[in-house]
């Protein structure tokens, strides 16, 4: 007889974990307890899962689809700090407990993200130190690429910002689509992040189209070339 939807569910959040950094160093047998532990949610295109302000009450792993991550200046504007795609924690910190999250999370497409409410993850945290070790790592690596962008808006042209900025995202939320890697953001997001107008990001997109780099759409940009756009990234111009 084969197995419940649930079985199947815990299977695949399983197979989810193991492969992501924040349950790195475990084994299959305890992310299976602790996937046990985990409720199952989905999030509409456009949907919070929260805000910023608001206090931590979980944590989660997306498990399909991807996650921007926005902090709301004193003035109104929003600035994108993260994306986050399948595998990636988000909500986390190293200690959440009377913490309040610093950024808003919106799902950019459907998704789906196994929850651990933060009552029950402080007992796993306990229980499997590991988990707290590797929440540390992954932020240590996230303050070291702010630092790392900070340094290219400041020093580099943005051409190669912009060619650096595509590189991390194919990596982060890319996604397989004619003949390409498709980034699910639009040209005022990539002007966001990189530092510059939104006139400047269509210029550079509509070059790299007629070069045959890249396919600009409305909402997203899809990435012909991974070799030659990692080219552009290396090069001084």
């Amino acid at each position: 007889m084969g197995g419940t939807k649930t079985d199947y569910n815990i299977a695949e959040r399983v197979v989810m974990m193991c492969a992501s950094a924040l349950f790195a160093g475990l084994s299959e047998s305890e992310c299976l307890e602790i996937a046990t532990c985990a409720h199952a949610k989905t999030y509409a295109r456009d949907e919070l899962l929260f805000m910023q302000g608001q206090p931590v009450r979980s944590l989660m792993l997306i498990q399909s689809g991807s996650v921007k991550l926005t902090q709301i200046s004193s003035s109104g504007n929003e600035a994108i700090l993260w994306m986050n795609g399948s595998g990636d924690p988000v909500g986390f910190h190293a200690d959440a407990m009377g913490c309040s999250h610093t950024c808003s999370a919106r799902a950019m497409e459907n998704c789906k993200a196994a929850v651990w409410e933060y009552n029950r993850l402080q007992q796993l945290l306990t229980q499997y130190p590991q988990i707290r070790k590797n929440i540390v790592q992954i932020l240590s690596g996230r303050l070291n690429e702010l630092q790392e962008r900070f340094r290219e808006m400041a020093t580099e042209k943005v051409g190669r910002r912009l060619a650096l900025t595509l590189i991390r995202l194919m990596k982060q939320v890319g996604k397989p689509a004619h003949g390409g890697v498709q980034i699910n953001l639009s040209r005022e997001e990539l002007a966001q992040m990189t530092g510059t107008t939104l006139f400047t990001i269509s210029r550079l997109l509509s070059q790299w189209s007629e070069e045959g780099l890249v396919i600009p759409r409305r909402e997203a940009v899809v990435v012909l070339d991974a070799r030659r756009l990692e080219r552009l990234s290396a090069s001084a111009e």
